[in-house]
């Protein structure tokens, strides 16, 4: 009689399990390349044309002062032998005041262009966030993971939901965006 409690007792804890998991929905997990995102979105695509023409912009400028500077280095070369040393001393002076201008200014571009990338990075991942919660609760995802820092070794392609993010979030800028004139 004691064999056939504990027998009962048992029979019960295996079956719990069986009846509580006929209760839960089905697990649905995908994964999304936000990099791709970020690459091959129209938001994305803007953002990199922005800042390349930014960047563009600047290397121009930097090329003027480069040239400038290259014009005192050889002006300054040629007039050595014929100028005084005290002379020679100050065009000298002047040529490394130039010098680290120039090299400040380029420090300030490469911040400035980096502070800007860092900007439109920041807001469209904080737009996809949006996207991809909403993506989520409509289509009963369990769990979407970002691919490059989940540290997923192997997921099936049918689980990535990276072109139904871009294609979600292309529709939902072009909902937000100004009409062009």
């Amino acid at each position: 009689m004691k064999k056939l409690a504990i027998l009962c007792a048992v029979a019960m804890v295996i079956c719990m399990p069986l009846h509580g998991k006929a209760q839960t929905p089905p697990v649905k997990i995908g994964y999304v390349d936000l990099q791709r995102v970020m690459i091959e979105s129209e938001k994305g695509k803007d953002a990199k044309k922005t800042l390349g023409d930014e960047l563009e912009k600047l290397k121009k400028n930097l090329t003027q002062k480069q040239e400038e500077l290259q014009k005192m280095k050889d002006a300054l070369d040629k007039q050595s032998a014929m100028i005084t040393q005290e002379a020679k001393a100050d065009k000298e002076k002047q040529y490394q005041t130039k010098l680290k201008d120039y090299q400040r200014i380029a420090n300030d571009y490469q911040t400035e262009l980096q502070q800007k990338d860092q900007e439109f990075t920041q807001k469209i991942l904080k737009e996809l966030e949006e996207i991809i919660k909403g993506m989520g609760d409509n289509e009963k995802y369990t769990l979407i993971l970002e691919k490059n820092q989940g540290g997923i070794l192997f997921a099936p392609t049918s689980a990535d939901v990276t072109d139904r993010v871009i294609t979600l979030y292309n529709e939902a800028s072009k909902k937000k965006a100004p009409p062009k004139k």
